[in-house]
């Protein structure tokens, strides 16, 4: 065999080796740069940039140091994400004016966010300013005890009228609401001009599931 013969026919064989590896990979997806690149970059894996983050730390800091960091910048997110549910601060209300079935009307000055809205048997706590037009009838001092009540079992176990009952609904520790009561959800007994209704300027201040 001649030496032209001989490089013909490793030509062929280079040949056919090629079209082999082709016919391997036909079809086949290449995920070597999804899942990790060069051995220099650390194979960054794009499914478990964790995972890839982790290793980078390790190499940089040593195994012990990157887990450390690791750790601080999860207590961290952990902090935010905490402190995201635990914030009670209440909320600026719209002001929106909102008329119920019965007459009521009640808009939010603030919107409270602290633990559970009144529910039937609970014990309420509040404080009031309860004024017939521009008329001072009853308010809450400073430093006194709120206005504590039964809430849904008037009228044997507590004072509070139905409109304001009503109108406390859905509020949370912490929120302040406006209610204009109509002469229909007003006390027994209170005379009112007519058209004008009893206003009451409550702050929520306790919702308790029972006496403790």
């Amino acid at each position: 065999m001649t030496e032209g013969d001989e490089k013909g026919e490793n030509k062929n064989v280079d040949t056919a080796n090629k079209s082999a590896d082709t016919k391997e990979t036909d079809g086949r997806y290449d995920v070597s740069k999804l899942v990790g690149g060069s051995e220099e970059d650390g194979g960054f894996n794009q499914f478990d940039p964790v995972l890839s983050g982790t290793q980078f730390l390790s190499r940089r800091f040593g195994i012990f140091g990157g887990l450390a960091i690791f750790a601080a910048l999860a207590a961290v997110e952990g902090r935010e994400i905490i402190k995201g549910f635990s914030d009670v601060t209440p909320l600026q209300g719209d002001g929106e004016t909102i008329t119920t079935a019965s007459g009521l009307q009640y808009r939010d000055v603030l919107v409270g966010k602290a633990g559970s809205a009144p529910l039937p048997g609970y014990i309420i706590g509040l404080r009031a300013v309860v004024k017939i037009g521009d008329q001072i009838i009853y308010e809450t001092a400073a430093g006194e005890k709120p206005v504590a009540f039964k809430y849904g079992q008037r009228p044997f176990q507590n004072v509070i009228c139905e409109g304001v009952e009503e109108g406390i609904k859905g509020m949370k520790v912490g929120g302040k609401r406006v209610l204009d009561v109509p002469a229909n959800l007003a006390p027994p007994g209170v005379e009112l001009p007519p058209g004008v209704p009893i206003t009451y300027e409550i702050e929520l201040s306790e919702v308790l599931s029972g006496y403790f």
